[in-house]
Formats: structure tokens, sequence, C-alpha cells
């Protein structure tokens, strides 16, 4: 269980933190939520029931710089991939973004920066949802990047490029 003042990531927003812990009756039954306030959206309060299997899936303790550094040492490592059932992709990317593991999330970025190089070469655009899937991947990974690491976001996107596209040239 997470703390009140603990700074989590939360995949569907963001970097958060816990502001309260609140029971809610809701007929004879009373659950305890967690209050999150989303860090880059300060009007914005969310409220999550602790007891649920969707919120275990989606909240996370933050990476220590350590494990952050490891991972984007590891970045040039990850293979890209590309699945070509527009249906069974959307669900795949969506489910990655979820699940909140980083390297994957990271995997599908390189995997998308990939392939839109690839159709850029045959005069095509990515899909408007390949497109909202790195934004959203690379939101969720450049916050909380940053955040750990106590860097501007754009050095720390620039610091990701770079290791994705270093075994490009090679």
């Amino acid at each position: 269980m997470y703390q009140i003042d603990e700074v989590v990531i939360y995949t569907t927003y963001g970097i958060c933190q816990i502001k309260e812990i609140r029971e809610i009756a809701i007929g004879d039954r009373t659950n305890r939520y967690y209050v999150l306030i989303p860090l880059f959206e300060k009007n914005t309060e969310l409220t999550v029931p602790i007891d649920n299997p969707i919120t275990n899936l989606r909240l996370h303790k933050l990476l220590s710089k350590d494990e952050i550094k490891a991972i984007i040492n590891h970045i040039p490592d990850l293979e890209p991939y590309w699945i070509e059932n527009e249906n069974e992709r959307k669900k795949q990317f969506s489910d990655i973004i979820k699940a909140g593991n980083r390297e994957e999330t990271l995997k599908l970025i390189k995997s998308i920066k990939y392939h839109a190089i690839d159709i850029k070469d045959k005069n095509r655009k990515l899909h408007a949802i390949d497109e909202n899937h790195m934004k959203e991947a690379e939101k969720l990974i450049v916050d909380e990047f940053s955040y750990v690491l106590e860097k501007n976001k754009d050095d720390v996107t620039n610091i990701i490029n770079e290791s994705i596209y270093a075994n490009l040239s090679a």
C-alpha cells in the first residue's frame, strides 16, 4: 500500500502525488480510495479504488535513478518490432502502456519511430492511433525520467532519442 505524499506513476495520467486516502461509502459498502494529484496537471484530482485489480496494474512506484540509467543504457539493445494487423497492434500497444513496464514502453516507442522511418521512404505517414500511442508512451517515460533524474524534459527526450537511434546508422 502506498502512503500519503508518496509520488507514484499512474499509467493513465503520469506522475502523481498521493494527496490522501479516503473512505467513500456507496450503499452499505465503504471502500478506500487513493486521491491522486497529477504533478503536471495540478488542477486535476483522481480518485482510484485501492482494492481494485486495475488500479494495482496501473499504479507503480517510481524507478530509481540507477534503474532509469540502466534502462537508458539498454535502449540500443531493444529490438523494434511491428504488428501488421492494426487491431492487434492497437490492443498490444494500449496494453503495454497501461501495464507500465518502462522497458516494454521504450521498445514500443522505438518500434513506432523505426516504422515511421520505414514508411516515410514509401511516402506514407503513421496511422493516427500509432502516433497517439507513441505520444502517450513518450509522455509517461519522459515525465518519470525527467522527474527522477531532475532533468529538463527536452534533455531527457534527447537522451532517449539518441539511444533509440544509436544503432540506426550501424
